[in-house]
């Protein structure tokens, strides 16, 4: 239990620590896996068998949003465990599984102040993405420790606003589409779906004009 609470500490806050751990430990068929930084989600639950179910985490999560993103993924298994497979994946059950974990962690000493009335809001209707809450989302943006200031996340555009992706390529945002947002890449002028996590460089329409002149 100490390696859990040691490897815990460096990647949520330290107050939530003890009390995370022994939620893992209460359930030992769940195994937490800290992964590599995932473009199209900050983490997942996945029934293995039987006896074995995986969460994954991105590595690369400010303290808050890893916390969050790990609760939100145990509501998961633990909506399973209650209700079976039987159900939508982020139906009124998961909700309510979520909004009452959640709530056990919503506290000064583990979250800064400024953010507990979006959480304790948020907690009251919880969507599929803390994405999906934008205020909350930029709130908790705040606290990466890694912050380009040219990018924006791709939910704060404007319909038909160009954008470049780190890649380098191209788009259009034109509609959304439940988490995803479909957008004209430019250069081939196909649709592609890109996730509202997305972090995107907005490109001035001035700019764009300039570079076909």
């Amino acid at each position: 239990m100490q390696k859990a609470k040691k490897l815990l500490a460096e990647y949520i806050p330290q107050a939530a620590v003890d009390e995370v751990v022994k939620l893992l430990y209460d359930h030992k068929e769940l195994y937490l896996k800290i992964t590599r930084q995932r473009t199209t989600k900050l983490g997942d639950y996945k029934k293995i068998n039987k006896l074995q179910h995986r969460i994954t985490i991105n590595y690369n999560l400010n303290p808050y949003q890893f916390l969050l993103t790990l609760l939100h993924e145990v509501a998961h298994f633990l909506t399973y465990k209650r209700y079976g497979t039987h159900i939508k994946p982020h139906g009124n059950e998961w909700k309510q599984t979520f909004s009452k974990l959640l709530q056990n962690y919503i506290k000064p000493e583990i979250f800064p102040k400024e953010l507990l009335p979006a959480l304790q809001k948020y907690a009251r209707n919880p969507k599929a993405s803390t994405a999906g809450d934008g205020d909350l989302y930029l709130l908790l943006s705040q606290y990466n420790t890694r912050q380009n200031p040219n990018a924006k996340y791709i939910f704060q555009l404007q319909t038909g606003q160009i954008f470049a992706l780190p890649n380098g390529s191209r788009y259009q945002l034109q509609e959304k589409r439940r988490t995803r947002y479909k957008c004209l890449r430019l250069d081939n002028q196909k649709i592609y779906l890109i996730h509202q996590n997305a972090e995107v460089y907005p490109i001035n329409s001035n700019k764009q004009n300039e570079n076909h002149t």
